[in-house]
Formats: C-alpha cells, structure tokens, sequence
C-alpha cells in the first residue's frame, strides 16, 4: 500500500503486514470465497477480486470489508479475469475475457466507459496482467510484449520483448524480469539498465520507492533497491 505494508491473501483469510512483516490485522474473508487480486494502491480502501466468485469487494485498513460489493455478472461482465484500480477510489477496470474488453466502473457517477478494440490491437490474446499507472493503462502479455494505452484505448506505446516474465512500473520506468535479471527501461529515452536478482522463479514484484518486493512459491521478500 502506499505505506509499504503489505496485504496478502491465505486461504480464506485476509493478513496486513508493516513494514517489518510482522502483522497487524488479520480478519476472516469467508463470505467473499478465494481472492484472486488485491489492489492497495490507495491508502484508505484497498480493492479485492475474486475470480470464482465474480466479485469486486474493498476492504479498509483493518481489513474489514465495506458496502457496495459488487457482482460483475449483473453489470453485463460475461467473464472477468482480473482487475485494477484506477487513480481514484471510486474508479477500477475490469478486464472482461470472453468479450476481450475492458471496463472503467466510477461508483461516483454511476457509469461505466467500454475500451472494445483490443482484440485487433493485440490479436485476441488475454493479457496476463495489467494496471494503470499515471494516467495509462499498461497490459502485459507474457511471451509477446506490453502494451501501453491512454484512457480512451488509443496505442501509445508497443514494447516487443517476448522474454519478459512479469513487470511493474514507477512513473518513469517499466521494470520486468527475463532470464535471471530485473530490466529498467526508461520509458523516455528507452535506455536500458539491468539488475542482477537475488533470488528465482520469481512470478510478482512491485517497486515502492527504494524497495521492491519479490515473489515466488516460497513467500514474499524485501530488498532494497540501489537506485
């Protein structure tokens, strides 16, 4: 989150970790079935998804789960496989995969805007991740590339690397990892920095300032990042 703690899913219950790893709340998620994505971008609601169930729910700093749950299938979503929030708390992406597009709910207004076009822009495929980061939307498809997109589903940017792994951004940068090694790519110059990795089979990471979180099936570790 954007205090560097770290909230994760186990089973069936919800864990907030500060910045040591050591906890601060746990709360039962029962009612919401398995989660498949947390989102804690924004410090006061964190977005939870729940593939099985087609849920979108948010959860506050104690982990306790707030109204206004939502059932993507009453919101004409055939099928979403992931989420992500927007800038804003009242605002989140849902990528709908059996008809390849996405969409911005604001709770707000009450509204919803379509991006449909990125099945001939991409060639169908769906993406493995994606997320919006200072005004874009940046989809990854592993064994392809990223694609960078503005709000309104126009191309900005195609970075064709079929060797990344997984990937993250900060504003000026994309990270991603290939072959044993974290990429920093200028998203300006396009200058390239590689950075040796402490450890392997890494599938998630994220960047917070000087730190980044890493990923694999043994847990989750902590590493300062030398600029």
């Amino acid at each position: 989150d954007p205090m560097g703690k770290v909230i994760i899913s186990k089973r069936d219950v919800l864990i907030k970790l500060d910045t040591s790893f050591s906890i601060q709340f746990s709360q039962s998620n029962k009612r919401f079935g398995e989660i498949s994505k947390i989102d804690a971008r924004h410090s006061l609601k964190s977005l939870v998804f729940s593939k099985d169930q087609q849920l979108v729910g948010f959860i506050d700093n104690t982990l306790t789960f707030q109204e206004g749950m939502m059932e993507l299938s009453e919101e004409d979503i055939s099928y979403a496989t992931d989420v992500c929030y927007s800038s804003q708390t009242n605002r989140y992406w849902v990528y709908d995969a059996d008809n390849s597009k996405l969409v911005l709910f604001d709770n707000s207004l009450g509204n919803k805007t379509e991006i449909n076009n990125l099945a001939a822009i991409t060639g169908g495929s769906e993406p493995t991740s994606f997320f919006e980061s200072h005004n874009q939307l940046i989809l990854f498809y592993k064994g392809i590339g990223t694609y960078i997109f503005d709000y309104y589903g126009t191309l900005l940017r195609f970075i064709d690397d079929k060797k990344m792994e997984a990937i993250h951004t900060s504003k000026d940068f994309l990270y991603f990892i290939e072959e044993g090694k974290m990429i920093r790519l200028n998203l300006k110059t396009l200058n390239r920095i590689s950075i040796a990795l402490p450890m392997k089979d890494i599938t998630e990471f994220r960047i917070f300032e000087n730190y980044v979180f890493f990923k694999n099936s043994s847990g989750i570790k902590k590493y300062f990042l030398n600029q």
